[in-house]
């Protein structure tokens, strides 16, 4: 719910204090001038995280914004977001304005959905600059359990090189708006020429024209895996 009447915030908030940390920003690190790693201290400590764990900062009376944490300290100390800033959103223009000692900032704990399984070997995740969080969440995740994965990420031009930065392996970097906005063109990966893959867990991130493509013709072509979809923008709409 990224878009509601301040009234029914301010319920939620009081109806569910066990979902709010207080945090503190305690480290911004620039990956480049659009793209950004955000550490928040506070205590996490009752919580299980797992690959898409989603955090929600409330960043006007009626607006919340959603992100998926990268890195948890062993501790539960302090949790890390990598986030993209994009245009003059009210949530690109929240995070853009957070500096280290910035406190008394109210995050929700929202969880995780279902996107891993442990049991199935073969993974990939496919999303663009918003979602490199969540790849970064799931790697660690990924090679402590041995699994077989691959990282789809369409990226503008200036951001190409952020997969390396943030130490992302077995990535396949794609052009913005290409491959992943034409069907025709994705059913010319080579993935789908590979039976290796076509049990693989699937799961598809970012904007969401790109993953209804992808989905479509991963079920044309009858993939056996499961395929988990959620996208994060849309182009003309505000928050998803």
């Amino acid at each position: 719910m990224p878009t509601a009447p301040k009234w029914i915030n301010d319920t939620l908030e009081k109806l569910a204090p066990s979902m709010l940390r207080i945090v503190k920003v305690e480290h911004i690190t620039y990956l480049n001038p659009n793209i950004k790693i955000i550490r928040l201290k506070g205590n996490f400590s009752a919580l299980h995280f797992a690959p898409g764990f989603t955090v929600s900062f409330r960043v006007s009376p009626t607006e919340l914004r959603h992100y998926t944490v990268s890195h948890v300290d062993p501790s539960a100390r302090f949790i890390e977001c990598i986030v993209h800033i994009h245009g003059n959103e009210p949530g690109a223009s929240y995070i853009n304005e957070l500096q280290p000692g910035d406190e008394k900032i109210k995050l929700a704990v929202l969880g995780s959905d279902k996107q891993y399984d442990s049991k199935v070997k073969k993974q990939i995740i496919f999303g663009d600059e918003t979602s490199l969080s969540l790849m970064s969440g799931f790697l660690p995740v990924l090679r402590q359990n041995e699994h077989d994965y691959r990282f789809f990420i369409e990226l503008d031009e200036e951001n190409r090189n952020i997969p390396e930065k943030i130490g992302l392996h077995n990535c396949t970097i794609f052009s913005k708006n290409d491959i992943f906005r034409d069907q025709d063109k994705i059913q010319q990966l080579s993935l789908f020429n590979d039976e290796e893959w076509s049990d693989a867990n699937m799961v598809l991130t970012g904007n969401v024209r790109s993953l209804q493509n992808f989905r479509k013709v991963l079920k044309e072509n009858s993939h056996k895996g499961k395929i988990y979809a959620k996208g994060y923008w849309l182009e003309g709409k505000k928050g998803l």
